[in-house]
C-alpha cells in the first residue's frame, strides 16, 4: 500500500510540475536574442566648393549596394574637376529602426560641415549652376534662408556661394 501511495504521489507531483512549468521556468523563456542585420552601402560624397561640377553635385549622397536600386557606383572621377569619394557605409537594423545613426560630416571648401549645412549648400550650388535667374547675387540669395546655415560657417558659405554665382554669370 505504501508503494502505491508513493507512486500516486509521484505522479501527482510530476503532473503539478508539468502544469506549472511556464511559471517556474518563465525567466528562461523571456530572453529573446535580437536579430540584427547589417546593410552594406557605398555612398558618393562630393567635395563641396564653388567650382564643383554639376554631375558631382547631382550624384552626391547617392547610395549603391545589394539592397539599393543602384547596385554599382560609377567610375570616378566623373569629369575634370571631380573630387568625389566613394565611402563604404554599414547600417544595422538598429540604426535604421531606432534612429541611432551617427551624425555625419561632409567635406567642403569650408572644412568639415554638418550634413544639414552640406545639403543646403549643395542645393544652392545646384540652383546656381542650373539657372541663375537673378541679375545680382543679393536678389538670388533672397529666395533662400541664409540663416539656415550654422552660425560658424554662415559668412564663409555666403562668400563661397557668391564666388560660384559670379563664375556662373561669367560663363
Amino acid at each position: 500500500m505504501l508503494k502505491l501511495f508513493i507512486a500516486a504521489f509521484s505522479v501527482a507531483l510530476l503532473y503539478w510540475l508539468w502544469s506549472k512549468k511556464n511559471k517556474i521556468f518563465a525567466n528562461r523563456n523571456n530572453k529573446v536574442d535580437p536579430f540584427i542585420t547589417t546593410i552594406e552601402a557605398i555612398e558618393l560624397q562630393t567635395f563641396l566648393a564653388w567650382d564643383t561640377p554639376r554631375s558631382c553635385l547631382e550624384s552626391d549622397g547617392i547610395r549603391y549596394g545589394k539592397q539599393f536600386k543602384l547596385k554599382f557606383p560609377p567610375e570616378l572621377p566623373h569629369e575634370p574637376g571631380c573630387r568625389c569619394e566613394a565611402t563604404k557605409l554599414f547600417y544595422t537594423s538598429d540604426d535604421v529602426f531606432q534612429g541611432t545613426s551617427p551624425i555625419l560630416t561632409h567635406k567642403s571648401a569650408l572644412g568639415d560641415i554638418s550634413a544639414k549645412d552640406a545639403l543646403l549648400l549643395k542645393n544652392i550650388l545646384l540652383k546656381i549652376i542650373n539657372n541663375p535667374e537673378a541679375d545680382s547675387f543679393t536678389d538670388f540669395m533672397s529666395q533662400f534662408e541664409s540663416s539656415s546655415f550654422s552660425t560658424d560657417i554662415r559668412t564663409q558659405a555666403i562668400i563661397l556661394l557668391e564666388q560660384a554665382f559670379k563664375a556662373a554669370k561669367n560663363e
